[in-house]
């Protein structure tokens, strides 16, 4: 943009931030227009929405999502300078990690923060602050699919070494009977020898 070559960086960053205000504080307006339509029904003095939930006209209208809607109202609701200073989206994550009874508290600090600060706050800051009043992590649900396949697989394992060992006792017993029946034998020719050795000593 040429407009911008004659500007000093100072003159062009303070300008964009007041178009992000402005744009900030249109979107809230938008929102709470939104929200009076919801609330008084009038949305559907829409004929194409007249017999249609918020939801439908807020997706097909606006192709806004309703709880994406729902985040931004509350937001605006309860904090609206925060909301726009700082975005829905970081007043709802508050909420998520902080909980509603610390939420206050935690938007209090950060503007106090900010205040002291001679610079604007950063996001690392803020999110120091955010981790000091988060709601402790819950724990995780233990993974029951993969103990089951874990067990599953070390009792298929267990099944295969049991019929290995089967299949060994089959052929252990197998061979068992054949070296019975090999003594056997040898026992009758240990006998016959013995017989004939008597019989040749008796002559």
């Amino acid at each position: 943009m040429k407009n911008l070559e004659k500007k000093t960086i100072t003159q062009i960053e303070k300008e964009i931030k007041s178009k992000i205000e402005l744009s900030a504080i249109a979107r809230k307006e938008a929102t709470m227009m939104l929200y009076s339509l919801k609330t008084s029904g009038r949305y559907k003095e829409n004929k194409l929405y007249s017999k249609s939930s918020f939801k439908t006209y807020l997706e097909d209208v606006y192709s806004i999502r309703e709880g994406t809607f729902n985040e931004s109202v509350r937001a605006y609701r309860l904090f609206p300078e925060e909301a726009c200073t700082y975005s829905v989206g970081l007043i709802s994550s508050i909420n998520r990690k902080c909980g509603a009874i610390q939420e206050r508290k935690v938007i209090a600090e950060i503007n106090a923060k900010a205040e002291r600060l001679k610079t604007p706050i950063k996001r690392a800051q803020i999110a120091e602050v955010i981790m000091k009043y988060a709601k402790p992590a819950p724990e995780k649900k233990p993974n029951y699919k993969a103990k089951y396949e874990a067990e599953l697989g070390r009792h298929q394992k267990t099944k295969e070494l049991y019929r290995e060992a089967v299949e060994e006792l089959k052929a252990a017993k197998i061979q068992i009977n054949r070296l019975k029946k090999t003594v056997l034998g040898l026992r009758a020719v240990a006998e016959a020898v013995r017989d004939y050795e008597e019989t040749q000593v008796i002559a």
